[in-house]
């Protein structure tokens, strides 16, 4: 492969205006300069389109799309992937901010692998560091599939992805989110890698999806709506290169927490989480067998 291969930018957009212009001057700035970057607009009511037409008069790397109708979040993604054309693929947010050596990093340290994620700093709604970051305690070691079958870890906006996992991921599923997939799917065949540096400035306001979820929490990415989980996991069940065995363990998880939303506990979830603990929590702290056991016990109490 050339030294500094083509790399796509996929960036959706909708009724963004506000932030889009600082975005877009972040990506067309990076040291990394090889790019195409596609901007994939989803029936903005607003003038998102108007200010990404205006960058792509200026710079030709960049190609603007407009929908003929709305597509929604993870299906407008899809098109965006489907329209690109380098070895890799940079996902991005409309409303953040990159960090100028962000796809260098990244497509220095994907080696073979089908997907690359990093972290991010929280900025306010002006653009200033909260001080937080997304993964806060974060490691990233010997995982597998079941590592991402409750919590996810892996956010589009971080992510790096080679050409050549498209065909793993696409179509992505109607509902849930496209990036946890993407997640999983990487893990499944162990062709993913992190790199633990901030590479985001991921920016917080009364619009984003994390302002719904922020708090002082160590991991606060991880509160998530169950009934999501409950999604992601009948998402995972379908996955067309899951072995039998695999399949029965994702479906034995998901009709335990279902039931789980119908009684204060549930016996089967319990014995689950106590067999899969660290598997399933890779960043919690490593437990015994009592103490896993009251976790689980715990955990199940909780949901729902």
């Amino acid at each position: 492969m050339r030294s500094s291969p083509l790399v796509s930018v996929a960036l959706c957009t909708y009724n963004g205006e506000k932030y889009l212009a600082e975005q877009i001057e972040s990506i067309i700035n990076q040291t990394y300069t090889n790019l195409d970057i596609i901007i994939v607009d989803d029936r903005s009511t607003d003038n998102t389109f108007n200010i990404a037409k205006q960058f792509s008069a200026k710079d030709a790397r960049i190609r603007c799309i407009s929908n003929t109708e709305n597509l929604g979040f993870n299906k407008n993604f899809e098109k965006a992937l489907g329209l690109t054309r380098g070895d890799f693929i940079a996902i991005s947010d409309q409303d953040d901010i990159w960090e100028p050596e962000k796809i260098q990093v990244l497509v220095d340290s994907i080696e073979d692998n089908w997907l690359i994620f990093s972290n991010s700093i929280y900025i306010s709604a002006e653009g200033t560091p909260t001080g937080n970051s997304l993964l806060q305690g974060f490691k990233f070691g010997n995982w597998d599939f079941r590592s991402t079958l409750i919590l996810n870890y892996i956010t589009g906006h971080t992510c790096l992805i080679a050409r050549e996992f498209l065909q793993y991921i696409l179509p992505f599923p109607k509902a849930g989110y496209y990036d946890w997939w993407m997640g999983f799917v990487a893990l499944y065949h162990n062709k993913i890698t992190y790199v633990d540096k901030e590479l985001t400035r991921y920016r917080v306001h009364e619009s984003s999806v994390i302002q719904n979820v922020l708090n002082n929490d160590k991991l606060a990415f991880e509160i998530l709506d169950f009934k999501t989980s409950l999604t992601m996991l009948a998402n995972f069940a379908t996955y067309k290169n899951l072995s039998e065995s695999d399949r029965k363990l994702i479906t034995a998880i998901r009709d335990a927490c279902e039931q789980k939303l119908k009684k204060s506990y549930h016996l089967p979830l319990i014995l689950l989480i106590n067999k899969h603990y660290h598997a399933i929590f890779p960043n919690h702290k490593k437990r015994k067998r009592l103490s896993k056991l009251g976790f689980a016990v715990r955990y199940s109490r909780k949901l729902g």
